[in-house]
Parts: structure tokens; sequence; C-alpha cells
């Protein structure tokens, strides 16, 4: 498995994504450091040296909704054929204070030079329970929202949230979220999210949520804890089967 680095400019790409195809990528927080709400043991940044909300966030330097959208009008006339827009970057981008404004711009200069194109986010979930993330996550075409576990235990354990956050909040608010996709990472290690016991209480949760789609897919890079190994295939397909079996009408992918 290869390293990650951080993403060191705000418009950076395309990348050739295994889930999202040739995506540019909108990164709307520092180049110089992760700034997440969780610090994931598999995290491929490796671990989360301070971990923040929004009211953590407020004195960092952050590019402004008018330098993404410059970055976006410079480049997306330029990048040729695209399969998507993906706000991603050094962490959880939905907690930069003018979400809701960037995701307008984005929507709205898509609209204007790529209209065939997606616009993506890949979240955390972290901040989905509050009403001005959804309001953003409005303007967003495909909404890719992180479930790894079923139990408050489990989660604990394995995404290492900032205190308060709890699986019961972000189930409650993706169970808001219209035409949610859920992204889930398995793996095995001294903790695992891949046993019996875990995948039913995943698909529990996965029920109250009533996805449009769920990605289940693996580790391809480096992890924050090194103890942590990738699931192998036989184990991505049966964890799928499972969930097309509870959610016939969502569309199961493995990756």
């Amino acid at each position: 498995m290869e390293e990650r680095l951080l993403q060191s400019q705000i418009i950076y790409g395309p990348v050739n994504s295994r889930r999202l195809g040739r995506s540019l990528g909108v990164n709307i927080l520092p180049t110089e450091r992760k700034v997440c709400s969780f610090d994931c043991i598999y995290c491929q940044y490796g671990f989360t040296s301070q971990k923040y909300m929004h009211n953590d966030i407020e004195g960092l330097e952050l590019p402004a909704a008018a330098e993404v959208a410059e970055g976006l009008m410079d480049s997306l006339p330029a990048v040729g054929d695209l399969d998507a827009i993906t706000l991603a970057g050094n962490g959880e981008p939905t907690l930069h204070p003018s979400f809701r404004q960037i995701a307008e711009a984005v929507s709205r200069l898509r609209d204007r030079n790529k209209p065939s194109v997606p616009v993506c986010i890949l979240s955390n979930s972290s901040t989905v329970n509050e009403n001005s993330v959804q309001v953003g996550l409005s303007f967003i075409d495909r909404k890719i929202m992180k479930l790894d576990a079923g139990r408050e235990s489990t989660f604990q354990k394995i995404n290492r949230p900032c205190p308060g956050i709890t699986l019961k909040k972000i189930v409650d608010g993706l169970a808001r979220l219209e035409n949610v996709e859920i992204q889930s990472l398995f793996f095995s290690g001294p903790v695992t999210n891949a046993s019996s016991e875990e995948i039913r209480a995943w698909l529990e949760q996965l029920t109250l949520i009533n996805p449009v789609a769920v990605q289940i897919y693996t580790m391809n890079r480096v992890p924050a804890d090194h103890r942590v190994r990738p699931l192998d295939k036989g184990g991505l397909e049966q964890i799928a089967a499972e969930a097309r079996a509870r959610l016939p009408e969502a569309n199961v992918r493995v990756f």
C-alpha cells in the first residue's frame, strides 16, 4: 500500500478515484495540516494531532468561498472530461464555516461549465445533524457519507471522534438526508468492524437511514495504525450480499 500526502492546493487533480472515476478535487481546508473531527485508526493521512469542531476552526487559515470559486473558474474550462467534482481534501469539508456558501458556489460553477458532471462530497458525517450543514448538503448531487460501525462502542474505537459526537446523532442526521449514499470501510486487526455481530448492528443502522447506495471498500493506502489490515475481497462481497438482502432498492457496490 502506498502512503498519501496532504493536498497542497485548493483545486487538485483530476485524480483517478476507484469510486468516482476522473474526479476534480476541491480542498477547502488548510494545506499544511489535517483538520478533522475524527481520528480514524485507518486514516491514510495518519493520526489526527488535534481534532476540530466548528468552534475550534475559526482561527485557522481557511480558503474563502471567493478563493474556491476563483480556483474552479480557472480549472474547470481546462480539465477536459470529468466524472465528478468532489469536495474532499485534508479532513472534513463540512467543518468550514462557509461550507453552505462554498457548496452553492461549486454547484453554480458546475452548472455553468460542466452541467452533466455531479458535485460530490466525501464526508465523515460528524456534522450531519446540524441544520446549516444539511442546507449546504442540499447543493450537493452525491452526498457520500461515512458509517463504519453500527454500535456506539465500535464507532468510538474506530473513528475516535471529538467529545459529544455519537453514533445516534450521526444516524439521526443521515436519516434526514435525501438520496444519501453511505461509504463504509471494513478491516481486520486488534479492532474490527467486520465480525458477524458488527455487521448485523451496521445493517440495523442502514435500515434507519435508507440510503440510495452503499459503497463497501477497504484500505488501499498505509493506515495510521499499522496493525490494521485490509479485508479481503471475499469478505467485502459477503458484507455486500447481506446489505443487498437487507436493502433491496439500494445500489450496493464493492470497491
